[in-house]
C-alpha cells in the first residue's frame, strides 16, 4: 500500500511542478542584485521545492549548471575563475565581472571563489512517492529542527555516500537550500531529494504504517546503535539538535532510541558529545555496515 493512501498528502508523480520564476537567459553589462519585493507578497514556497537564490563556490556552481533540471537565471564569473573552469555550454550565458562585486552581492566573508549562480527552486517528487518507491535498503534521514546550514550541507553529502533515499526537515525550521549550505554540500544538493514536511512526527508515522523502521538518536538509553537496526528492513534515522535533542512527540514516535557508545567521560576537557553531523555520519554508517 503506497504512503499516500495512508493519509500524507502531496502532488502526483505523473504530474511535476513548474518551477517558477524563468526569465530569459542572456548577457549583461553590470551585475545586478536580486530584486527587491517592492512590498508584494511573496509566492509560497512549496515543500518539495530543493533550494533557490544565490549559490557560490566552484563545486556546487559546477553541479547546479550541470543540472539539466535546474532553471538557470544569472551566472557571475570572474575572469580568473573563468580562465581556470570548463563551464557547461548551452546555458545561460555568464557574466564576466570583479571579484568586489561578488564581495559586494554576497553575505560577508562569503568564500565564493570567483562564482556565482542564481538559480530556481530545484523540485523533487514527494515523499510519499520516494518512499514507495525506495527498496528494501531504503535509507531515509530525518533532521528535527536542525538549522544550520553547514551541518546540513554536511549531511548531504553523508547522504550521497551512504545512498540515502531522502533528506527530510521540518518547513518551519530548514535552512535556505542555497547559499552556504549548498557550498558546504559541494553539489549534492542537485543530487540527495531534499523534502520539506510540515509535521516530522506525523510523517515518521505514515511512513511506520508502510514498513519503515523509525531509530532515533538519543544519549538516555541502553542500545548501542550498532544493535538498533534490523538487516533487511528500509531504516529511518532521526537526528535532533544539538543541545535540545529530539522533540518530545518525535522521540515518543521512534521504534527505538540507540545512542553512540562514547568512551569520553562528563569532565572537562574530554567531548560530551558529537557534533551532529559527525553522529549522522556514524548512523549512516552503522546502518548500511548492519
Amino acid at each position: 500500500m503506497s504512503l499516500r493512501s495512508r493519509g500524507m498528502k502531496g502532488p502526483s508523480a505523473d504530474a511535476p511542478k513548474r518551477a517558477y520564476g524563468a526569465k530569459s537567459h542572456g548577457a549583461t553589462t553590470a551585475p545586478r542584485p536580486p530584486k527587491k519585493s517592492g512590498g508584494r507578497k511573496k509566492r509560497a514556497q512549496s515543500r518539495h521545492e530543493g533550494g533557490s537564490g544565490w549559490i557560490w563556490g566552484t563545486h556546487a556552481c559546477l553541479a547546479v549548471l550541470a543540472n539539466p533540471r535546474r532553471t538557470i537565471h544569472e551566472v557571475l564569473i570572474t575572469e580568473a575563475a573563468q580562465n581556470r573552469l570548463d563551464l557547461p555550454s548551452g546555458g545561460a550565458v555568464p557574466q564576466v565581472v570583479d571579484p568586489q562585486a561578488l564581495d559586494r552581492l554576497l553575505p560577508k566573508s562569503t568564500v565564493h571563489q570567483g562564482i556565482a549562480v542564481k538559480a530556481a527552486p530545484l523540485e523533487w517528487q514527494p515523499l510519499e512517492v520516494i518512499a514507495d518507491n525506495a527498496g528494501e535498503d531504503g535509507l531515509i534521514l530525518v533532521l528535527d529542527q536542525i538549522t544550520d546550514p553547514h551541518n546540513v550541507g554536511a549531511m548531504l553529502r553523508l547522504c550521497s555516500a551512504f545512498g540515502v533515499s531522502a533528506l527530510v526537515m521540518q518547513t518551519r525550521k530548514a535552512p535556505p537550500l542555497s547559499g552556504a549550505l549548498a557550498k558546504v554540500a559541494v553539489g549534492c544538493l542537485e543530487t540527495i531529494p531534499v523534502c520539506l514536511e510540515t509535521n516530522i512526527a506525523n510523517t515518521l508515522q505514515n511512513l511506520q504504517r508502510i514498513g519503515w523502521q523509525v531509530t532515533g538518536l538519543a544519549g538516555e538509553t541502553d542500545i548501542e546503535l550498532s544493535d538498533a537496526f534490523i538487516p533487511g528492513v528500509k531504516q529511518v534515522i532521526v537526528m535532533g539538535a544539538e543541545g535540545p535533542g529530539l522533540r518530545e512527540r518525535v522521540r515518543k514516535t521512534c521504534d527505538r532510541l540507540a545512542r553512540i557508545p562514547m568512551r569520553s567521560g562528563a569532565v572537562v576537557g574530554e567531548a560530551e558529545s558529537l557534533n551532529v553531523a559527525t553522529a549522522a555520519g556514524i548512523a549512516l554508517y552503522e546502518a548500511r555496515r548492519g
